[in-house]
């Protein structure tokens, strides 16, 4: 695919505000949400009204704006409130929308023919084949999960027209974007409805009666790296940060875009000048320092910084010296006025705070008064967790940029006595002619050229400056005035409107029509209950239990589960009782080559067997189908594939899924991870160590077991309890999920579950 202009730079817009401020400071484009359907609920997310304006703005500056639909909507919320909801923002031009449900999918481009759909980081795609299959629905672009490597972007690009948006900057999630149902578990804010309450971000205790924050990642900065991002081929460089202020969005926008251009124009970044505005990006907000991201990162236990959760700030000095009530700290880091600093003990705890009076420039010793009862000692670290001045002068910046924002137009006036004064004004390949009064013999004093140009230059708050203004005024000829001005108000709105309408034709060709409802087929329901087997020792007994006359039963052996040399052993035990299997969930390119050699030199022994069918458990495994001869097995789509509403259904049905498991019982697995707290502990299997299951409690004693797939290497984090749970949909057909089940209770947990009688 041919690039044709730089990189996007993508800001995030968490208010109408923040949206503005991004533009304005270096954003090619803003992906915002509206006040429902947006995976930030919780942000300050603009009206439908508001943005309608916005996309005026937009489009005039030739800056595009995507919304966000990415959560998982219900029928009513699909069939009676989206189309209104995106109705007005078609009409007005709206760019693209930024989707995670394959059934709301499905709804917009048959609503919305000329929309484009970006398949969000929510679709979880970690490779080409698995983003190519969303062009029948529209998708132009795809947002890759945020675990892949440098290399695995490249690989994709090379694969796929699509254009590419990948994260640059921000906050990491520590799940595969999409797989999380952790706030669901604890607190029934689901992340996938957009209120995800960020049980990641938690200090977990070990079993060891070691806590630390295992599951939070540091935010990502990669401005260093923007050279490796462009030549692989990236099309968008995406900024995390919705919830965060304008600041952010602002100084992070203009930076990825200064740095962008430089690369384009061959221009090697500064290390002085990179150290600099890095530092001013952790000012605005890090976790522990940045980290480069899974695009970097060589050694995942840099991705995460276990001493502490939130704001991390800027170390700017070090405890010299204490006496009664005061430290003496040595500057590293100039401070301004109103800056907030914070000493910190040998745990990274905070012990105390303070707002600065009087700035000041290292090497300098600040003394700093403090409470009674703090304790500070020699050695201990000072960091700034509010930059004043840096706040102060983006927010400068911003205004600046505001009053200065003009739409450059060449205007040309003329008035001739006998005949209608006219203004005529060009805007880019835009241009309108507007007619004011018939032109009078002056009774008195003419009205000279000068008079008019300084009249028509008054342009006050509007979105539009003369960048060369021609006036021609006929000698001896009178004008009011206000005549003047009123003209000049009435041809900007005209080119206004010339403009947003050139802006919606070059995007709506076709019209909005809403869908019908689809029809429900109805459904037959099968007595099919699938369990999934996860090691040997409960293959026999489950064999058992079927040989008793339970053949309602039907086994399901997920692959990461198993050796792929065990594959025969696996095939045999079962003799004459089907049994599926399913794929590992994460196929990443590496994990993929891995598989596809298991598959070549032992996927016959299964299919030898009584294998009768595939539970796709993630929708990337569709396109692998054929490549391992067996895509003519019956599939079902697995519990890991949302079916929210009835469109999901039918968009699985024309994947040949015409039935869906839900996890009825067992323990849910309510996160799928690249991060690894085995790798953190020192169990890494790649390393020596002896990787296991490891139990992991909140605060508030919610306690979970985080399993590593070594083979794959990515995790399962599973709810401690294992507990009947209820169906996605009531027609969904029953999966009891056996992971972490001894083999001796298998019958006894079965019984409770009400999969045995």
């Amino acid at each position: 695919m041919e690039k044709t202009m730089s990189v996007e730079i993508l800001a995030p817009g968490g208010s109408a505000d923040g949206i503005y401020a991004a533009m304005l400071h270096g954003a090619d484009a803003v992906y915002t949400g509206t006040r429902r359907f947006s995976a930030r609920a919780f942000a300050d997310n603009p009206s439908v009204e508001e943005l309608c304006g916005i996309l005026d703005f937009a489009h005039a500056r030739d800056k595009k704006i995507y919304v966000t639909v990415n959560t998982l909507l219900t029928d009513p919320e699909l069939e009676g409130d989206l189309y209104d909801l995106l109705l007005p923002l078609y009409d007005n031009g709206l760019d693209a929308v930024i989707v995670q449900d394959i059934g709301v999918m499905q709804f917009i481009h048959e609503a919305f023919p000329d929309l484009d759909i970006h398949a969000s980081t929510q679709m979880t795609i970690v490779t080409a084949e698995g983003a190519n299959q969303w062009k029948p629905y529209g998708v132009t672009r795809v947002v890759p999960a945020r675990e892949l490597s440098i290399g695995e972007i490249a690989q994709m690009r090379r694969h796929t027209d699509l254009e590419m948006e990948v994260f640059v900057h921000g906050a990491l999630c520590y799940c595969y974007s999409g797989q999380c149902m952790m706030s669901q578990s604890i607190g029934g804010r689901s992340g996938n409805r957009g209120m995800c309450a960020q049980p990641c971000r938690l200090p977990y205790r070990q079993s060891s009666g070691k806590t630390g924050y295992y599951l939070s990642p540091k935010d990502m900065c990669t401005l260093g790296q923007v050279g490796e991002l462009m030549d692989a081929g990236v099309d968008s460089f995406k900024i995390e940060g919705r919830m965060k202020k304008l600041e952010y969005a602002a100084m992070t926008a203009r930076l990825y875009r200064i740095y962008a251009d430089a690369h384009e124009a061959g221009v090697k970044p500064d290390d002085k000048e990179l150290e600099k505005d890095v530092k001013n990006l952790m000012d605005l907000y890090n976790r522990g320092g940045f980290c480069k991201g899974y695009l970097f990162e060589k050694d995942k236990k840099n991705i995460i910084y276990k001493e502490k959760n939130g704001h991390y700030g800027v170390q700017v000095g070090t405890v010299l010296r204490v006496k009664k009530g005061e430290a003496v700290f040595r500057l590293t880091e100039e401070i301004a006025y109103q800056d907030v600093l914070e000493f910190r003990d040998e745990n990274g705890e905070k012990v105390y705070e303070y707002t600065v009076k009087n700035g000041c420039l290292p090497p300098a010793e600040v003394t700093a008064r403090y409470q009674k009862g703090c304790v500070i000692k020699p050695g201990q670290k000072v960091f700034r967790t509010k930059n004043a001045a840096l706040l102060q002068e983006i927010g400068q910046a911003v205004e600046r940029e505001k009053r200065e924002d003009k739409l450059p137009v060449r205007g040309v006036f003329q008035a001739e006595i006998g005949k209608e004064m006219t203004l005529q004004l060009f805007c880019g390949a835009v241009s309108c002619k507007v007619t004011g009064i018939c032109v009078e013999p002056a009774k008195g004093k003419a009205v000279s050229p000068e008079d008019v140009r300084k009249r028509l230059q008054k342009t006050g708050e509007s979105d539009f400056t003369f960048s060369t203004l021609e006036v021609s005024v006929e000698e001896g000829a009178f004008l009011p005035l206000g005549q003047i001005a009123a003209l000049r108000r009435e041809g900007f709105a005209k080119i206004g409107r010339e403009l947003k309408e050139g802006q919606l034709k070059k995007r709506r060709q076709v019209p909005a029509k809403r869908p019908q409802k689809p029809v429900v087929s109805e459904k037959i329901k099968k007595e099919h209950l699938f369990v999934n087997v996860t090691d040997f020792r409960q293959i026999y007994e489950v064999k058992s239990i079927i040989k008793e006359g339970n053949t309602k039963l039907v086994p399901v052996f997920p692959l990461e589960w198993f050796a792929g040399k065990c594959w025969r052993e696996l095939a045999s035990e079962m003799e004459e009782i089907p049994f599926m299997i399913s794929l590992p969930v994460i196929l990443d390119l590496p994990a993929r080559k891995h598989f596809l050699q298991n598959w070549q030199h032992y996927g016959q022994e299964l299919q030898k067997g009584n294998l009768s069918g595939i539970l796709i458990q993630s929708l990337e495994h569709l396109p692998m189908l054929q490549q391992l001869e067996i895509d003519h097995l019956p599939r079902i789509a697995g519990p890991r594939l949302y079916q929210w509403n009835e469109r999901t259904r039918q968009v699985y049905e024309t994947f040949g899924m015409k039935e869906h498991t839900s996890l009825a019982a067992g323990r849910m697995a309510v996160m799928v991870t690249k991060g690894c707290v085995n790798q953190q502990t020192g169990n890494c299997l790649r390393t020596g160590g002896k990787p296991a299951p490891l139990e992991i409690t909140t605060p508030k004693k919610d306690g979970f077991v985080s399993v590593p797939i070594c083979e794959y290497c990515y995790n399962f984090c599973y709810e401690k309890e294992g507990k009947v749970q209820e169906l996605q949909c009531e027609d969904d057909l029953p999966f009891a999920e056996l992971a972490l089940v001894e083999p001796h209770e298998i019958r006894k947990v079965l019984k409770q579950w009400n999969f045995l009688s």
